[in-house]
């Protein structure tokens, strides 16, 4: 039996048809494979926990979710303890925030000059410059706003105010990264992988900072070396699932601006749920 767990359509900003539709690619791939599913909406999960907390009849059950609800996390945690095995395993959602996942970043040769929550102006101008970007801590955004491109004091002091606003919010400053910007989607453990240049597609922005890095040049870079990385990182974090952004500089090196868990797998849907679904089942 496999549990196949929906995203709530607050984590999908201008994103729900795309998010939706590698759902229902995993579903479908999971059925051809002869596999029970059982979908559950991460909102029905959270009125009722009972749909997977009292499952546990079914043996060793499996659970691909999507949610990212802390509710829903809290619940597949406790799922995880009577023996069920979750994708993305939620502990790594609830503890992994973009702080955690730099460090990581740096620690397989992909990361970036960064700096914690502050609001010392001075110091960010002396260790980042500008432009610059300030996100939010949460790996998930759910605004416009809660990723900005910084290139000014005035809008520095703008952005910090705002976050500072939210009673105990956290956020990262990081450098703008010169370079060609490219989408990325992995499944750790199988050999999918792929990649994309954003700024060649005009259907899909899901908010349009991609402009910042222009153009590509078409810097050369190693794909497999790519792979091996970020296939590094997610088992580290936990994110086997994955997906984000990247940019190749001049000389090839590269470095992750973003790193998310379950993406929507837009342009490689189809080859991403036979992957997914090769993973959890053969794991």
């Amino acid at each position: 039996m496999v549990f196949l767990v929906s995203r709530s359509h607050v984590f999908s900003p201008n994103s729900v048809q795309r998010d939706e539709a590698i759902y229902k690619a995993v579903l479908r791939e999971l059925k051809e494979q002869g596999e029970e599913v059982c979908c559950i909406s991460e909102n029905d999960l959270i009125a009722d926990p009972s749909m997977l907390l009292e499952a546990d009849s079914y043996g060793a059950p499996k659970v691909i979710s999507m949610g990212r609800d802390v509710r829903t996390l809290r619940i597949l945690e406790r799922s995880e303890a009577m023996g069920f095995t979750v994708y993305n395993a939620p502990s790594a959602l609830l503890a992994g925030n973009r702080i955690h996942i730099d460090a990581v970043m740096d620690e397989v040769g992909l990361g970036m000059k960064t700096l914690g929550t502050t609001t010392d102006v001075a110091n960010i101008e002396k260790e980042i410059g500008y432009p610059l970007w300030i996100k939010t801590a949460e790996t998930s955004t759910q605004h416009i706003d809660d990723v900005r491109f910084i290139d000014t004091r005035e809008n520095l002091l703008k952005a910090l105010s705002s976050f500072g606003s939210k009673p105990g919010n956290e956020w990262i400053l990081c450098e703008h990264i010169v370079g060609d910007l490219i989408k990325f989607y992995g499944v750790e453990g199988t050999g999918f992988f792929f990649w994309m240049y954003p700024t060649q597609k005009s259907d899909f922005s899901k908010y349009g900072k991609e402009k910042h890095n222009g153009k590509p040049h078409g810097y050369r870079f190693s794909e497999e070396i790519l792979k091996e990385s970020l296939d590094e990182a997610a088992e580290a974090l936990g994110m086997y699932i994955y997906g984000g952004d990247a940019v190749v500089r001049p000389d090839g090196s590269i470095v992750v601006v973003d790193f998310n868990d379950f993406p929507s797998f837009a342009s490689c849907c189809r080859t991403a749920a036979e992957a997914i679904v090769a993973r959890v089942l053969n794991a």
